[in-house]
Parts: structure tokens; sequence; C-alpha cells
């Protein structure tokens, strides 16, 4: 089989087997090297200024190929290509799958039923059949991606004295639609409450309230997304998970202070220390970031956790939006959240809103061995001190 390039040159020509020089009045003489893997060799013919190198292919192909994925989700086409070292094919034969009798260079393999499916090729030029080529592809029916990005809201987050109905609403704003909903409430409601409800349930509550759910699909489950809902003279926020919450001390907006737990109570294991801070409303954004920040008082370096979060006592992972948990969070010996007015930000201060009330709590806690209690006396007495946001 023969291939040829037509050359207009007066200057000089070479192939991949060897460098040929060629000279004409006036003589200018140079040296072209040219490779093809496809061409056993090469012929010049003619006579300067018009020439042809032609490729010769004197070989079947050989060292064939088929590249592409070996795995694919059913239904959805993939491309297996044939390619060889050498031997410049022209023609292919497909067997396996859909790509039975196809003899194009590539095929558009697919499957509509899960399977492993063999598939070959066979490379053909003027000279003879090359060698066959093969690859299996392994077909599964890929479940959908679990739920993400879900939140739980309610449609009343402060009940009055004696409780009342309250609307929970599970959404999810990324993967596969759920198609389950995992549901905890603590305390359990009155009435109107299922562990497997839908996306939406209606419960009668008669105390603050600490509700869960967790979306589903056959991908797997979705983020866990809570709420709470309090009830007027009951515990606020998540504090009805923990056996002791210290009084409530309120932390005026821009007014720099300390705290000493002392004056409040022991503050031993499972015991919160809870700080009420209020933005007035019109507050604009923050020029000087503020910050809390707690230690041991006259006492053994203690680890343990704050947050700042709309809901008391609440510990659980950080989401910087404080939809799903609190806007900082903080762990250690010396434990410290920065603060102010200011757009929410993974990686800034905790981006708090003019008219809001929020919650900085504090508990006695290791997350290293393992998550757990760290005090292990009646009472690791703790200082905070609050420099304040401005404005």
């Amino acid at each position: 089989m023969t291939r040829s390039l037509i050359l207009r040159t007066s200057a000089a020509l070479a192939s991949a087997a060897m460098v040929l020089a060629f000279a004409a009045s006036p003589v200018h003489a140079a040296n072209i090297t040219l490779n093809d893997s496809n061409c056993d060799s090469f012929a010049l013919s003619g006579t300067a200024p018009n020439q042809t190198l032609s490729c010769i292919v004197s070989n079947a192909p050989s060292g064939c190929t088929i590249s592409g994925p070996t795995s694919g989700t059913i239904n959805i086409p993939i491309t297996l290509t044939a390619t060889c070292a050498t031997g410049s094919p022209n023609s292919w034969a497909w067997t396996g799958g859909n790509c039975n009798g196809q003899t194009t260079q590539s095929c558009a393999a697919n499957s509509a039923s899960v399977a492993q499916v063999p598939y070959s090729v066979a490379a053909r030029n003027n000279i003879g059949a090359g060698n066959t080529a093969n690859t299996t592809v392994t077909w599964s029916n890929t479940p959908p991606q679990a739920p993400t990005g879900c939140s739980l809201g309610a449609d009343n987050t402060n009940l009055p004295v004696g409780g009342g109905s309250v609307t929970l609403t599970a959404t999810c704003t990324g993967g596969g639609a759920p198609t389950g909903y995992t549901w905890s409430a603590s305390p359990a409601p009155t009435s109107g409450f299922s562990a497997n409800g839908g996306s939406g349930q209606t419960p009668s509550i008669t105390a603050t309230t600490f509700f869960t759910v967790t979306p589903s699909n056959a991908g797997g489950n979705g983020n866990q997304a809570t709420v709470s809902v309090n009830v007027a003279g009951t515990v606020v926020g998540f504090c009805n998970q923990y056996p002791t919450t210290l009084p409530i001390v309120n932390a005026t907006w821009g007014q720099q202070a300390s705290f000493f737990s002392t004056a409040n109570g022991n503050f031993g294991d499972n015991t919160v220390w809870l700080f009420k801070l209020v933005v007035p409303p019109g507050t604009p954004n923050s020029a000087i970031i503020g910050t809390f920040t707690a230690a041991e008082y006259q006492g053994p370096n203690t680890f343990r956790q704050l947050t700042i979060s709309t809901q008391a006592c609440d510990f659980r992972q950080k989401d910087y939006t404080g939809v799903n948990g609190p806007l900082a969070v903080s762990n250690g010996t010396t434990v410290s959240i920065s603060y102010g007015v200011a757009t929410p930000f993974i990686f800034g201060p905790a981006g708090l809103s003019a008219g809001q009330t929020y919650y900085i709590s504090v508990r006695n806690w290791q997350l290293d061995p393992t998550p757990q209690n760290s005090c292990g006396m009646t009472s690791c007495n703790a200082i905070m001190n609050n420099t304040p946001a401005t404005p």
C-alpha cells in the first residue's frame, strides 16, 4: 500500500529511514527528517522541483488496542476507539454488544442491562488483517447521588406557654431527590409526629423540642438537618439535651466585659455556660471584629468547646450560614470565636445580622482521643472575655 506526499521545493527532503539531501541552482542544501510509524519505508520519485515522497506499507497492522472506559452506566454511551502501533489500518470489524458489525475506527458502546460485555475489533489494511484487540466493559445501574444541602425549617420556632402545633418542612438543594425521611424528636411530641414521616410533619409539643430529619434515597443518606422549637417558660434552643444550664448571661453589644463562671454556679461536665448577645437593629457592618475568649480560671487547664449560634446550647457541626449549626466553633484549652456584623463567609469570622439574637455556648468537652466530657470535677471554673465588635 502506498501513500504519497507531493513536495514542491528546490531544497532537500529526507525519509524516516534515511536523510536525503538535494541541491539546485543556486545551491541551497537542506536535510528533512520525516517520521511516520505507519510507514514501513518511503520512496522518493520524480525530479526537482516537483517530487513525490511515498509511504510504503508492506505489513498488516500490529500492536492494535482498544482505548476507552472499562466501566459504564447502563443507557449512557461510552466511546471505544481502535488504535494500532503500525500498519496504517483503513478498515475495522467490531464484535460484541451493540458494536457488533460496526466498521468504523470508533464505536459508541452502550448497554440496556447490567452485565460484563466483551468487545473486540480486527483492524485491516490492503496487506491483511492485524491482531484482534479486546476489552471488557462492566455495565452497572449506578444509583443516584445521596441528597445534599438538606435543611429543616419550622413555620414558628417560638411557641407560647403551653406549646402548640408547629409545621416542619425538610428540603434538599443538591444530589438526588429524597425518597425517604427518618425523623426524631426530643422530647417526644404529644401528637402528629412519625419517625418515618414524609418531607413535612405538623407535631404538637408542650415543651421546647429538638427535631432532626435525615433524607435519603437509593444512593444513601443525606446530611442530617435539625431545628429547635422553643416553648415559652421552658429551656431554650438545644439545652434540653444537657442536665444543667447555668443562668443566661447578657453580653451587651459593644461593651467590653469579663465574666466568671463562679458567679453563675458550678461549671462541671454536662453543664452549659450560656451568654446572650443581641445585635441592635440597624447596626452597620463591623469595622472592627470582636472576640469571645474562654479560658481556665484558678484551676487546671481544661479542654472546652465554644460556639455562637441563633440557638442556645448549639454544639452541632459548624455551618457558617447558621442554617444547620453554629456559625463558628472553637475547641481547645483556650477557645476563641471572632464575630461581627458581616456577610457570613466560610473562612471569616461569624457573620452576624443586625436585629438578631445570638447565643454563645461553652461546655467542658474534648475531641481526643474520643469526644467526651473533659472536666471530671464538680466545677472547672472559667473566665469569658468579650472584646466587642465595632460598631
